[in-house]
């Protein structure tokens, strides 16, 4: 089952070979974190539709996220995401730097 396959995934990496699809390695490296939260956000949307997804279904579906997270970041097209800290963008968490 696909879902027990992924959550035995230690990598990103690891899950791009799952669903059998390429990726780049520079944009995987910077923006991992980023590429799971987003692949994440739609995987809730996935499993929250009605009647649920096939296994044959839910394996297009996750390859089809993965890569539309992949892409957002690949073609810098990552604006739509809030910073990671927002805390620092804020100023709300002060950085204590010597000068």
């Amino acid at each position: 089952m696909l879902e027990e396959k992924i959550k035995n995934i230690e990598s990103v990496e690891e899950l791009f070979a799952l669903l059998k699809l390429d990726f780049d390695k520079h944009t995987v490296r910077v923006h991992r974190l980023h590429i799971l939260k987003a692949f994440g956000d739609i995987v809730v949307s996935i499993e929250a539709r009605k009647p649920a997804p096939t296994e044959e279904e839910r394996r297009i579906l996750y390859a089809s996220a993965l890569l539309q997270a992949h892409d957002r970041y690949t073609f810098g097209n990552c604006s739509c995401e809030p910073p990671v800290f927002p805390g620092l963008r804020q100023n709300l968490i002060p950085l204590r730097i010597k000068r």
